[in-house]
């Protein structure tokens, strides 16, 4: 086995039950069709000179959705221990390649997978759903119940964490709901996501994909405007009911409210939290988040690093410079050499060439 040891991290597949639904229609909320591609990235990173090196993967947060998986559940922001255990079952079987990919990854020699929950993943907060990742791809996986991997002078974190709306309470992941339920204690983001983006995404499945957002705003204002007007009104309703603690939509206290509002950003500038990270931690040289969806490396003061996994799922640009469908598959490969010192480096895989590529269902 080669000494020098490989970490790669990737992010933000946000992979649901498939790509469509029980009566052969597009599933809406489904966003991952990379499989074959991802597949590839994992074959690649185990055979050849790869094989023979130590290769961790880390994925760094949100590859389950546990959020956004088919339209019309029933009461869906309650996530019981049964509920997340069915809903990671269907992804397992609506995208049983990647997952039998990831398992004959994790079976080479010298090759591990650690899981990062990031807040679209909050099932695996639940021990039980972990013992089921294990079971279906083998003893070298782990999940990683943490919000930060630190490792060889190497933070790896979702990003979550670092903004109020997604923030999860670690030290308290379960609660009872208004029927005496134990359900997830979901972050106020989450269940926005649930009960009020899920709905906007069946008339415009686009809609959480589009930067910059502001630009789509004053575009739809003109262009669409009887949707744009519509699902402004029902954007404050639903603020209202939250703040007013009415309709199951979260209750949103004021302090809560306030700090939400003091934190929020979008995009989400998650490189203000790296430079803090380097700056309070001397040994950390590298820090990797995912969340924001636009990929990112800068380098600090002393030659420390950051970077952002970005998002396998595709976007739509409406800035002038990068204007149209865009898709990167993107992730950062840190190499750990015989100066145990780590050097990373954003890198895009691009997969073997193809003639002719399906086009999902829309």
């Amino acid at each position: 086995m080669s000494k020098e040891k490989i970490t790669l991290v990737v992010s933000d597949f946000h992979i649901g039950g498939g790509p469509e639904l029980s009566d052969g229609t597009a599933n809406y909320l489904e966003d991952f069709f990379q499989d074959a591609k991802f597949v590839e990235f994992l074959n690649y990173y185990s055979s050849g000179e790869n094989a023979r090196r130590e290769v961790e993967l880390v994925i760094n947060g949100d590859f389950f959705n546990h959020l956004q998986l088919f339209p019309d559940e029933e009461r869906p922001q309650f996530i019981t221990e049964a509920v997340a255990l069915r809903r990671t079952g269907l992804i397992f079987s609506g995208h049983a390649d990647v997952f039998d990919g990831l398992a004959q990854f994790a079976a080479a020699p010298h090759h591990s997978i650690v899981f990062m929950i990031g807040n679209h993943d909050v099932g695996l907060l639940w021990q039980s759903v972990r013992q089921m990742v294990v079971n279906r791809l083998g003893p070298s996986v782990r999940v990683h119940e943490t919000p930060a991997y630190i490792s060889d002078g190497v933070w790896i974190e979702h990003g979550n964490q670092q903004v109020a709306e997604n923030r999860m309470d670690f030290a308290r992941p379960i609660i009872e709901n208004d029927r005496g339920e134990s359900v997830l204690n979901l972050p106020w983001g989450d269940i926005f996501v649930i009960r009020f983006l899920n709905r906007v995404k069946r008339g415009r499945r686009y809609i959480d994909k589009v930067f910059p957002f502001r630009i789509y705003l004053r575009w739809a204002l003109i262009h669409d405007t009887c949707f744009a007007i519509r699902t402004a009104f029902a954007g404050l309703f639903y603020f209202l009911q939250v703040l007013l603690g009415i309709g199951g939509n979260g209750d949103l206290g004021r302090r809560e409210f306030l700090k939400i509002a003091k934190e929020f950003s979008f995009p989400v500038k998650m490189d203000r939290s790296a430079k803090r990270i380097l700056a309070l931690h001397p040994n950390v040289r590298i820090v990797v988040f995912g969340h924001g969806h636009r990929a990112a490396a800068r380098v600090f003061a002393g030659g420390k690093q950051y970077f952002n996994t970005g998002i396998w799922n595709e976007m739509i640009s409406l800035d002038i410079g990068t204007m149209g469908r865009t898709l990167k598959l993107t992730f950062t490969e840190i190499l750990h050499g015989r100066d145990r010192i780590p050097h990373g480096r954003l890198r895009e895989w691009k997969g073997a060439y193809r003639e002719v590529e399906e086009i999902g269902l829309t």
